[in-house]
């Protein structure tokens, strides 16, 4: 502390003090170095604050103040050699170089402040006192490092002045430079050399005003010039330190500024190359050759090139060819010194994409000239969203146009004036007005002198009135046209507002409904007239009534003021309101649909009403119900008519029921008896008798006989009545039809002395399709009845054909029918006349059943007579003509082996006939006299087969039929065939029989050859045919044999046929390949079609089905490829070709073991599918053909073609069933 204190010692005594000098250059050059360091240090200070980085910006501080530092450091020893002292003066080099570290903080601060972007009034006089204490500091210590013989002491004043002159300065220092900033007109430059010029001029004043302080006590020892050398050679030395530490802080920064310099061009660069990828447009830069030296982002998406395969690539590689060209030209013209018109403006063109694709894009081209190149920088815009904008701008456009022109009526826009000056019409308004739309606008005519003066004010009214409330309106008038015609118009439009508010014109549209109000007149009107006759009334959807007309309540009995409001259910019964059914009716017209029809209804007071009526659901212009009218008529009158009509008519059935159960009833007694009359007539008739004996039981036999006829007759008659009675229809020869009747009558003839002839025309075909059975019975009626009523003459049968029908000509010479009697001749037991049945007998049946068996035929029968002279009767019948039907087979005889037979009859005299009649054919009978001694004789017994009469007295044939069935169930029994033998003739009964389990039905009176038959079937035995092997019937392969042989007659004639077809067609499937490879379609298809139709006539089955497969082929055009289809049809042909080559011909039948001829192997295979249609309600008549064929004929399937003749489809197939049980247990032989 004491030698602190001795610094600033008492040194007033001017004779110690040692003078001293100072060398003006060191001292400029001190100055100089101040003014250079601090004018560095600046600059490095805004490096600093430029610096976005902290790193470069501590770097640049640091920098500049070792800078500022250094050259305080070195001012200040360049100072000191500046003082000349005349003593020997050396430096301690430690406390000289840390006297260093002072310099290098306050400049480290100073720097600091600098750096900052703006400064505050305490920060700048903190930063100034630091940085003058700093200087201070490194000044004082510099000079206490002075080793010399004189003592330096310090005058105090100097010494406190010298640190405020440090810390003014350097505060002024750095005010200066912070206020230089913002001086406009000075550069960087320039605010840093005054700014440093300030600095270091305070650095040195610092200095020489603290060595003004400065006292030197002592003597001196040295001449002044040997210091003054001594001392500039140090300077020399500390100048060059100092400017090396410059020069090396200045490459430092400079470095530094190089790489700021650098990553603020990569920052500029990326940012640009950032911006140019986030722009709008595509970017591409061309040098003046053309080629591509950079290209943004959007351009690379434009074009679908990367930039790396564009740069170095001709632009023309971007443009079509047609667009190259012209910015060619472009570029050659410049490169040549001409004027481009192109660059600073745009245009739109074409791009050429990568794949192919043209581009709409907009080009605009610039130019920059840079000092060694000059480049052309294109923008480009992407604009075809924009050309597909104006593109469906001009489509919408088009449509707009279409829209008016094809929109119902006429669009208009018209001014707000007295007349509705048209701005714009549609072209609709010429066909409307007569005047073109450009007559309107161009105000040659105006739409307000058109409208009819009566309507003019109530349109000018309402349509301002609704354009002031600020709404659309609607208004129909009158408007008269060119040729002064009027028109109603509808008319809606609404008001256009400025920007004001104000309507400035009025847009809409005019509809012609001239039409509609007619429409709507002719439709009130006819409403009127309907509302005048019949009753109207309307519901809501809720079923409320709106309104009734006058003739509705007259019907219902109330006011409108009664029902207005009330539902639908006011004119129901309640159980029908409670209905499903009632809800469903209204859920219906709800919906929309229409209902119509009769309904039962209740008026007031619960009056029963029945009306005709519909309920008519009327639609919103959406479609949508909006209520219900009503149109009802009272048919109450009519109902009770309809009810009387239906009472009579069940009365009526209900006769015809008793008359058809009369009739069952009276047919079984009198066949019963007849039957005994009839079997036992036979009987002895087969017995050696006399001649009167003889005789006399022929009058009985034919007695009984046609009194049978006379029964049949009456219950055919009923049957036709009844509408019971079924046609069939198959091929017949009609010549051979009647060659058979005219044989069968000519004895009667004969023996009266009558020719019988017949004349078939030979135009007429042989071969017809019908019921042959019927037409029999109408030609032996009225040829029979022609022979009867005729005494002398003859009787001509003529066929011709008229017209398309068979024209069936009875002519006779008999005694004719008198005029008032012949409308009469067709009705049921009438006759010529009274005496008739007494002198001829009959019933007067017979003309009746022909009557009604044509009628049932589609055909008609009328007749001519004149009395005493003959009668001509004609029958025209639609047979339809066919090909030669299939040769009969020839009926086969059934010989049944001996059996072991129950019979049970309650009448002796059945059981007596019928034993006789069996035994004879060495059968075994067991008798019975009702249905229970029947069921204990089964007990008892083995029998082979039963006969039960149906009705006996106690246990009828039904029940009884009923318990063997159930005992043989029981039993585990093989089932004994049972047939039932009955008078009865009714399908009932029959069906009655299949029921309780019987297998066959025998009529009575007994005919003999139809009883053999119908045992012979229930038996299983049928007449035998050619009968292929098993596994050759089955149809659809290549040859169906049984169908075939049914066909053809005879398995030799399908043969020879089958040859014949095989012969034909050896070559057709050469012909067939040759017409499909030379594109003649329709001949392929005609000979398929010969084919599949001659192989469905010879059963070749597979042939048929391949050809129709073909043939479906060919007509269809989208069908090209027929080489499988072909190739199976051929196969086909040469299956049928094998199977001919495998089969041998057979000479005879197969038979079982009793030795009697039947084809269970066709049946076997035929009867599942026959079995099947009948159960379907459908009759097969081919596979029917078939089955009766394997069956042996008509005798032997007289029970089955009974059943299906009277459409007993059901029972026919029990029958069937039960025979295919029989089947599947036997063996062919």
């Amino acid at each position: 502390m004491n030698e602190l204190i001795s610094l600033f010692g008492d040194t007033r005594d001017p004779g110690l003090l040692l003078l001293a000098s100072y060398n003006p250059w060191l001292v400029l050059l001190s100055l100089a170095i101040a003014v250079f360091t601090s004018s560095m240090a600046l600059q490095m200070a805004g490096v600093a604050r430029a610096s976005v980085s902290l790193l470069y910006r501590q770097v640049a501080i640091g920098t500049g103040a070792l800078a500022l530092g250094g050259g305080v450091w070195s001012m200040h020893f360049i100072g000191m050699l500046a003082l000349q002292l005349c003593s020997e003066v050396s430096y301690e080099p430690g406390i000289t170089v840390l006297s260093v570290v002072p310099s290098l903080g306050a400049s480290w601060v100073a720097l600091q402040l600098l750096s900052r972007p703006r400064l505050s009034a305490s920060a700048l006089w903190v930063g100034g006192l630091l940085v003058g204490a700093g200087i201070g500091a490194m000044h004082y210590a510099g000079m206490a490092a002075m080793r010399m013989g004189p003592l330096l002491r310090f005058d105090p004043i100097w010494f406190a002045l010298s640190i405020v002159v440090a810390v003014g300065l350097a505060v002024l220092a750095l005010w200066i430079r912070f206020r230089l900033a913002r001086v406009k007109n000075l550069s960087s430059f320039q605010a840093v050399l005054v700014s440093g010029s300030v600095m270091g001029v305070a650095i040195s004043g610092m200095h020489y005003t603290g060595m003004i302080g400065a006292r030197f006590v002592g003597s001196p020892t040295l001449e002044v010039a040997q210091s003054a050398l001594h001392a500039n050679y140090i300077a020399l030395a500390v100048t060059l330190i100092a400017l090396t530490l410059s020069v090396f802080v200045l490459a430092a920064n400079s470095l530094l500024r190089y790489r700021l310099m650098y990553l603020q061009m990569q920052s500029s660069e990326s940012k640009m190359r950032t911006l140019l990828d986030t722009a709008v447009d595509g970017i591409i830069t061309l040098d003046q050759r053309g080629q591509i030296v950079s290209a943004n982002r959007l351009v690379e998406r434009l074009f679908g090139w990367s930039t790396e395969e564009l740069i170095g690539r001709h632009f023309e590689m971007l443009m079509p060819e047609s667009v190259r060209r012209e910015y060619a030209g472009y570029l050659h013209a410049y490169v040549h010194g001409e004027p481009v018109d192109i660059v600073g403006q745009s245009r739109e063109t074409l791009g050429l994409r990568r794949d192919g694709t043209l581009l709409p894009i907009r080009l605009a081209l610039g130019m920059a000239m840079l000092p060694d190149q000059v480049l052309f920088v294109g923008f480009i815009s992407d604009i075809s969203e924009r050309k597909a904008m104006e593109q469906s701008l001009r489509e919408s456009e088009q449509q707009y146009r279409s829209l008016i022109r094809n929109i119902p009526g006429v669009s208009f826009r018209v001014l707000l004036d007295k007349y509705w000056t048209a701005l714009f019409m549609s072209d609709a308004v010429e066909g409307l007005t007569g005047w073109p739309a450009e007559a309107f606008m161009a105000q040659e005519v105006r739409i307000g002198e058109l409208i009819h003066p009566d309507d003019m004010k109530a349109f000018d009214d309402e349509v301002r009135a609704s354009i002031a409330a600020g709404q659309s309106y609607v208004i129909e008038y009158r408007l008269i046209d060119r040729e002064g015609h009027e028109h109603w118009i509808w008319e809606g439009g609404s008001a256009v507002l400025n920007d004001q508010g104000q309507p400035q014109w009025v847009d809409g549209v005019m509809l012609d409904i001239t039409e509609s109000k007619l429409r709507n007149a002719e439709y009130e009107g006819t409403v009127e007239a309907i509302s005048r006759v019949m009753g109207m009334i309307e519901f809501d959807l809720e079923g409320r009534v709106l309104t009734a007309n006058a003739n509705l309540l007259a019907l219902s009995g109330y006011t409108l003021e009664e029902i207005q409001g009330r539902h639908h259910s006011l004119f129901c019964y309640p159980d029908y309101v409670a209905s499903d059914e009632y809800q469903d009716f209204w859920r219906r017209l709800r919906a929309g649909e229409y209902d119509a029809g009769e309904y039962h209804r209740r008026g007031k007071n619960g009056r029963n009403i029945w009306i005709q009526a519909s309920y008519n659901p009327i639609f919103d212009s959406d479609g949508k119900p909006f209520k219900i009218v009503k149109f009802a008529t009272d048919v109450s009158a009519r109902h009770e008519i309809q009810n009387q009509l239906r009472l009579a008519k069940e009365r009526a059935e209900q006769a015809a029921a008793a008359k058809t159960s009369f009739l069952a009833n009276m047919s079984h007694e009198i066949r019963t008896p007849m039957n005994a009359v009839i079997g036992f007539s036979e009987l002895l008739l087969g017995t050696s008798l006399d001649p009167t004996q003889r005789r006399h039981l022929e009058t009985v036999r034919h007695s009984a006989r046609s009194l049978l006829g006379l029964l049949n007759d009456i219950l055919d008659t009923a049957k036709l009545e009844k509408g019971a009675l079924e046609l069939e229809s198959v091929s017949f020869s009609l010549r051979e039809l009647c060659e058979q009747l005219v044989a069968s009558l000519s004895l009667s003839a004969e023996t009266k002395g009558l020719s019988l002839t017949l004349d078939y025309s030979a135009e007429l075909g042989d071969w017809f399709s019908g019921d042959p059975l019927r037409v029999q019975q109408v030609l032996t009626n009225l040829l029979g009845n022609a022979v009867k009523f005729t005494e002398k003459g003859g009787v001509r049968l003529a066929v011709f054909d008229d017209q398309g029908r068979v024209h069936l000509r009875i002519e006779d010479s008999g005694i004719g029918i008198a005029a008032d009697r012949l409308q009469k001749i067709f009705d049921p037991f009438a006759q010529a006349d009274a005496s008739m049945s007494r002198r001829f007998g009959g019933t007067g049946l017979g003309t009746t059943i022909a009557r009604q068996l044509c009628e049932l035929m589609g055909g008609d029968i009328t007749v001519e007579s004149e009395l005493g002279v003959g009668s001509v009767f004609h029958v025209l019948l639609p047979l339809k003509a066919v090909d030669a039907g299939p040769l009969a087979l020839a009926p086969l005889r059934q010989e049944l082996p001996p059996l072991d037979i129950l019979l049970a009859d309650d009448v002796p005299q059945n059981l007596e006939l019928l034993s006789m009649i069996l035994g004879e054919q060495g059968h075994r009978i067991v008798q019975a006299r009702d249905g229970a001694e029947a069921v204990v004789a089964f007990e008892s017994g083995r029998f082979d087969m039963l006969l039960l009469d149906v009705q006996m007295p106690g246990m009828d044939g039904l029940e009884a039929s009923r318990r063997i069935r159930a005992i043989e169930a029981q039993q585990g029994m093989p089932r004994t065939p049972i047939v039932a033998i009955t008078a009865s003739v009714l399908d009932q009964d029959r069906r009655s029989a299949h029921e309780a389990g019987m297998d066959g039905f025998a009529s009575k009176p007994i005919d003999v050859a139809a009883l053999f038959a119908e045992l012979a079937r229930v038996f299983g035995l049928r007449p035998a045919v050619s009968a292929p092997s098993v596994g050759e019937s089955a149809p659809g392969g290549a040859i169906d044999w049984v169908r075939g042989v049914s066909l053809w007659g005879g398995e030799a004639a399908l043969r020879d046929a089958i040859e014949r077809f095989h012969e034909q067609n050896r070559e057709a499937g050469a012909r067939l390949r040759e017409a499909l490879l030379g594109g003649d379609r329709d001949a392929a298809l005609a000979l398929v079609h010969r084919l599949r139709g001659v192989a469905g006539n010879l059963a070749l089955g597979d042939v048929r089905e391949c050809a129709a497969t073909l043939e479906q082929a060919l007509k269809n055009p989208a069908m090209n490829a027929f080489d499988d289809l072909q190739a199976q049809l051929a196969s086909a042909l040469a299956a049928v070709t094998d199977a001919l080559a495998q089969r041998e011909p057979r000479s005879a039948p197969q038979r079982d073991a009793q030795g009697m001829p039947y084809d269970a192997a066709a049946l076997q295979a035929l009867l599942p599918d026959f079995i099947d249609s009948l159960e379907h309600g459908e009759l097969n008549e081919p596979l029917w053909a078939s089955v009766r064929g394997a069956l042996g004929g008509a005798v032997a399937a007289a029970e089955l073609e009974q059943a299906l003749d009277d459409f007993e489809f059901e029972r026919a197939a029990q029958q069937l069933r039960a025979l295919q049980d029989r089947l599947s247990g036997k063996e062919v032989a």
